[in-house]
């Protein structure tokens, strides 16, 4: 699936080019780059922890980095890389990854 610009929306796509090389390609925090990080990245696939997070904050940490998010300033923010579109096609891939949902308050269906 692709924007009007041409830019991908498909979120395994997305995961794959932008997120794999640190949270690894099926969201375990093993991915190639993982062990030269100070902080382990987050373990996508952990529903626990990630059913614990709300929508919007994946949202904020993609976008913004994971520094405004009291994560670490090692993960970039995307959100002057990718568009909002493409930033919640990669909160419904972590939401796959992990076979969870945020808290209900927090999901973005719930908000129109």
């Amino acid at each position: 699936m692709s924007s009007p610009s041409g830019a991908t929306t498909d979120g395994a796509a997305l995961y794959q080019q932008w997120c794999a090389g640190c949270h690894g390609a099926t969201g375990r925090g093993d991915g190639p780059n993982a062990r030269a990080l100070p902080v382990a990245p987050a373990r996508h696939a952990d529903a626990v922890t990630m059913g614990a997070r709300g929508d919007d904050a994946l949202f904020d940490t993609i976008g913004g980095g994971g520094a405004i998010m009291n994560r670490s300033a090692r993960m970039p923010a995307f959100g002057g890389t990718l568009t909002s579109v493409q930033i919640r096609a990669l909160v419904r891939r972590i939401r796959i990854l992990c076979r969870c949902e945020g808290p209900a308050w927090s999901r973005a269906e719930l908000r129109s």
